[in-house]
């Protein structure tokens, strides 16, 4: 047996008990366990690849780093509900993309929505990250894409003074489709193979066997109408996410997740930084009440 950390061992503790519960240990442990450990680049579909361990995907026939819910600013939103934290997230989720760079060397970069996160006029926290962070992207030579998401309101002027595009409401990009995921989908062209979204903030909740709960960003993988579906985790440190494995399906936060598709039939990859990657079957057999 591998020395394995304790966030691992609750991983290797919780196969177990899916096992058990939908007899099928021979697919959830050793699938899960051998083909998801310290993978760098797990390939989620056709040149489709999460970067790393970190959640980010990476399309490799079009040399584009995707990523979603950066929630810039959220500290200071915080602070005016009465909940005061350092101010430490733009640090963390900059250098996780930093990370991410260094890893895939992408030739542009695509934010599927929610940069920052007061749905109003920006804070002053998010007027100053949300430039730094185009300053530097600008200053790798990055292409930078915005999907417009629910919170990004007013930054229309400052993503143009750094040369990023904004896409509102579905950017097109050869055979992918982007959204944000806040709206219905709309028809889209015959030509797209695969729908890449993010607002939901997806996350798996975990228990071990003492009960112990944990929650995992993870990634989710389906199909609407042909079209391959991945939604994506969010990058905010401070959006640990929706756990899908509880939340019924009316109560999703994407319209499109919630009425345009079968969710239950949907898998999971779960991403653990300094941990690995880890895919699950179907989130139907991933359920459990809270």
């Amino acid at each position: 047996m591998l020395d394995l950390p304790p966030y691992l061992l609750e991983l290797h503790d919780y196969f177990n008990i899916c096992s058990l519960m939908h007899n099928s240990i021979e697919y959830i442990y050793f699938y899960s366990w051998l083909r998801g450990c310290f993978i760098v680049c797990f390939v989620v579909s056709k040149s489709i690849e999460v970067v790393s361990d970190l959640p980010g995907l990476y399309l490799r026939d079009r040399g584009v780093l995707v990523i979603t819910d950066l929630h810039i600013g959220y500290e200071q939103a915080l602070q005016k509900q009465g909940v005061y934290i350092p101010r430490s997230t733009y640090v963390k989720t900059k250098q996780m993309i930093y990370e991410m760079i260094e890893e895939v060397k992408p030739e542009s970069i695509i934010v599927l929505g929610d940069v920052k996160h007061e749905f109003g006029v920006p804070s002053s926290q998010e007027w100053i990250e949300v430039k730094d962070l185009l300053t530097w992207l600008s200053s790798n030579n990055l292409k930078i894409h915005v999907v417009r998401g629910n919170h990004d309101n007013y930054i229309i002027a400052m993503l143009k003074k750094y040369g990023a595009e904004l896409h509102d409401p579905i950017m097109i990009e050869d055979r992918y489709a982007m959204v944000h995921g806040h709206k219905p989908l709309e028809e889209v062209p015959k030509s797209v193979e695969v729908l890449l979204m993010g607002h939901e903030h997806p996350a798996i909740a975990i228990k071990d066997n003492l009960g112990v709960k944990r929650k995992f960003k993870c990634f989710l993988k389906g199909v609407l109408n042909n079209v391959t579906v991945i939604v994506l985790p969010a990058l905010s440190p401070l959006a640990s996410g929706s756990t899908i494995n509880e939340t019924p399906q009316s109560l999703l936060l994407s319209p499109i997740l919630r009425d345009q598709v079968e969710v239950d039939s949907f898998k999971l990859i779960i991403i653990e930084p300094k941990a690995g990657v880890y895919e699950l079957p179907e989130l139907s057999k991933l359920k459990f009440t809270p």
